[in-house]
């Protein structure tokens, strides 16, 4: 692999350490999936340093005190606690610490502390043919698939390049990658954010690590919907990327998606899909103790939107309604006003983590000085298809899938109310 003379220097220690430990990893990753080079990146989605493990948090302890920093503008993915309102979740107080910790090693490195998996509506919003790296795949499929930045699902190796501003070039990052491999023919138009997440995830499941090119919405998605059905499709399938023609750039029609001509064969996306991943997320029992939405953390049009439904509302007694989402859109809506209507109506507004990211998940094995037992919980009513599947496979308790409207209607009303019948 060709490297420039930074990168040689780099290497070779002449930058500290820190950047050699960098570079050393950047360059066996490069090795490893045959990249000719390395590319300059512009913005860097890291790791948190999760909590649930106290070596994770330690290791970026130990790069920020070897003085790493980030060299290109970088935030930190979701974690396992809400740094500030931790209580209101149940986490054990020696959990939330400890996370606190990790953003204090954000801090030093330089890079936002903002534990979201949407950062992009707090502000970090790469740009069309940018460079960049991701730990969370619904980021590196926005921004392949809405803004046109190229990156990767990177795990750890996100740490790195943030710190050299360098990564190898392969995969999404190549020309020949970016193009379509699947046609998904839109034969039924999502009525709302959810629908969009049961589509994405009906058609993860056909294209598995393919790009899947959509064809036939009836109007163009808002981008809180495109986000929906982008996170949906990394869930079911190893997508790293969709492509709706006019959308993303710089696709215009389905022709030029698909250089050897368009497919003849095309996945269905119509309302029997739709209705039947809603369906193998619903399990038999109505009985719940939570309801959730904001998956991914909602955007502040999303907030809008629970304040509307909330408004003169009131959460059933014994049900809690968590609603998730960045600090920095949480900030927002506290001046918009939307927070005290939601809090009002009883529900509880989480930032820095989610269901499947806090002290619920039982595949984790945290150290036990952290005090951390999950609860058992009896279900969880979602309006995410991402949710519900790890909620199953990591908070391992029943499931009950349903629109966002019909989610905040079953928190008032106590009972599960579905999206069809």
């Amino acid at each position: 692999m060709k490297l420039s003379r930074r990168d040689q220097e780099m290497l070779d220690g002449r930058h500290g350490a820190p950047l050699r430990r960098a570079m050393e990893g950047l360059v066996t990753l490069g090795k490893a999936y045959g990249a000719a080079d390395m590319v300059d990146i512009g913005y860097a989605h890291i790791h948190a340093g999760m909590a649930m493990y106290k070596d994770d948090v330690e290791l970026m302890e130990e790069l920020a005190d070897a003085g790493a920093t980030m060299a290109v503008p970088a935030s930190a993915n979701i974690a396992n606690a809400d740094l500030v309102n931790w209580r209101d979740t149940g986490a054990p107080e020696p959990l939330a610490r400890l996370q606190q910790r990790a953003a204090g090693a954000h801090h030093r490195m330089g890079s936002a502390s903002a534990f979201t998996c949407t950062p992009y509506w707090a502000g970090h919003w790469p740009t069309w043919n940018m460079h960049m790296v991701s730990i969370e795949s619904t980021v590196t499929i926005f921004c392949n698939s809405v803004l046109g930045a190229r990156s990767n699902r990177d795990g750890f190796f996100a740490v790195y390049a943030g710190m050299t501003g360098r990564y190898p070039r392969f995969g999404y990052h190549l020309d020949e990658t970016r193009r379509g491999t699947h046609l998904v023919r839109v034969e039924t138009m999502p009525e709302n954010i959810s629908d969009f997440s049961a589509l994405g995830y009906h058609v993860g499941k056909s294209v598995g690590g393919g790009v899947a090119v959509f064809d036939g919405f009836a109007r163009r998605p808002t981008l809180d919907e495109l986000d929906s059905l982008g996170a949906a499709l990394g869930t079911s399938g190893g997508i790293s990327m969709f492509i709706v023609p006019g959308v993303t750039p710089p696709y215009a029609t389905v022709e030029d998606c698909f250089p050897q001509g368009r497919p003849n064969d095309a996945i269905v996306a119509d309302a029997t899909g739709i209705a039947e991943t809603y369906a193998s997320f619903s399990d038999a029992t109505d009985v719940f103790d939570l309801v959730h939405i904001g998956c991914p953390h909602a955007s502040f049009e999303e907030m809008k939107d629970y304040a509307r439904l909330l408004h003169g509302k009131k959460v059933k007694d014994g049900v809690e309604l968590w609603i998730t989402t960045s600090r920095s859109v949480r900030n927002m809506a506290v001046e918009a006003g939307y927070i005290t209507v939601m809090e009002r109506a009883g529900a509880k507004i989480i930032s820095d983590t989610c269901p499947m990211s806090c002290h619920f998940a039982r595949t984790a094995s945290p150290d036990p000085k952290l005090g951390v037992t999950p609860p058992t919980l009896r279900g969880i009513v979602l309006d995410s298809a991402k949710q519900a599947k790890y909620v199953r496979d990591m908070v391992r308790c029943p499931t009950l899938l349903t629109s966002t409207e019909k989610a905040i209607e079953t928190a008032i009303s106590g009972r599960f109310v579905p999206r069809f019948g």
